[in-house]
């Protein structure tokens, strides 16, 4: 599930199908084919972005290739990634389109797992110009494995870096800050503060979310909670936290209102719960729990 300029996405990376929704009902309004002929299998679309000019950008992950599409989705250009990692695919995980004080730049994110699936070298952002779809550069990022879509918020992109699920005390792994407006980078809250490897995160105000998953062989996932605007100080590990399974289950976050939405993959009796929470970074679960038929991959919020 993706969303950008208030145009929403679900992504079937399975069947290199983009369908875009209407943000206010989820009601599919358009179907787009993002496969590459080179590729005899799923080309596994990860993102969309859309640029100001109604383009869609498409990062795929088994093609190193950036798929630019017109509103129509018509094939317009691509972004070969290839150079960016010496097995010839730097597996580009996530997409954000920003406007910057040096114009409209695409920020991809590079898991680079090479040998794949591991995480052994260095991840990238690249940045590239909108306008030309020219790579412009290549910032080496402070945490590996990017995993999942980015958060954007006011010029600043926040990754979920798990490393490798199998250790969750990595130093190099945790939560990501990138300042999309002077190209640096921060990792500012480390997976072995945090309890967990992070699977995905989300940002509103002075609270930051994560989704951790433990380093056992069903990588149970928790809730941990930091800081983000002081130095991304650990405010709660998993240890404490007020929600956790015992296998990998908690999937999709998003906050509305001030209230914390959580996917929990989980049947239970009325169906698959999506939890709510008050309280910001002090969370409480309300008992308006909202329970879905299937199981959540993803949660947004229409505004």
């Amino acid at each position: 599930l993706s969303v950008s300029r208030g145009r929403a996405f679900f992504v079937a990376r399975d069947t290199d199908t983009v369908f875009e929704l209407d943000p206010t009902c989820g009601t599919p309004t358009q179907q787009l084919d993002v496969h590459q002929a080179s590729q005899t299998g799923t080309s596994d679309p990860q993102d969309v972005a859309v640029a100001s000019d109604g383009s869609l950008w498409v990062p795929l992950f088994q093609v190193p290739e950036v798929v630019i599409l017109s509103t129509s989705g018509a094939l317009v250009g691509t972004v070969d990634l290839s150079p960016y990692d010496s097995d010839g695919n730097p597996d580009a995980t996530a997409i954000a389109i920003v406007d910057t004080p040096a114009g409209e730049k695409a920020f991809v994110a590079l898991a680079r797992l090479n040998p794949y699936p591991t995480s052994v070298q260095p991840s990238w952002m690249l940045r590239i110009d909108v306008a030309t779809a020219t790579v412009e550069a290549s910032v080496v990022l402070a945490g590996r494995n990017p995993f999942g879509t980015m958060q954007s918020s006011e010029g600043i992109l926040w990754l979920a870096e798990p490393g490798n699920f199998d250790d969750a005390t990595e130093p190099d792994a945790g939560v990501e800050r990138f300042d999309t407006s002077t190209s640096t980078t921060t990792l500012v809250a480390h997976e072995a503060d945090l309890g967990g490897s992070v699977a995905e995160v989300s940002v509103s105000g002075g609270c930051g979310v994560a989704i951790v998953a433990d380093a056992s062989s069903v990588n149970a996932t928790s809730l941990a909670l930091f800081d983000p605007t002081h130095g991304g100080a650990v405010l709660a590990p998993a240890s404490g936290s007020p929600l956790a399974t015992a296998g990998f289950d908690l999937e999709g976050l998003a906050w509305s209102g001030g209230a914390l939405l959580v996917g929990d993959r989980r049947r239970a009796s009325s169906g698959y719960p999506v939890h709510v929470f008050d309280g910001a970074c002090t969370p409480v679960e309300r008992a308006d729990t909202v329970f879905l038929p299937l199981p959540p991959i993803a949660v947004a919020v229409a505004e």
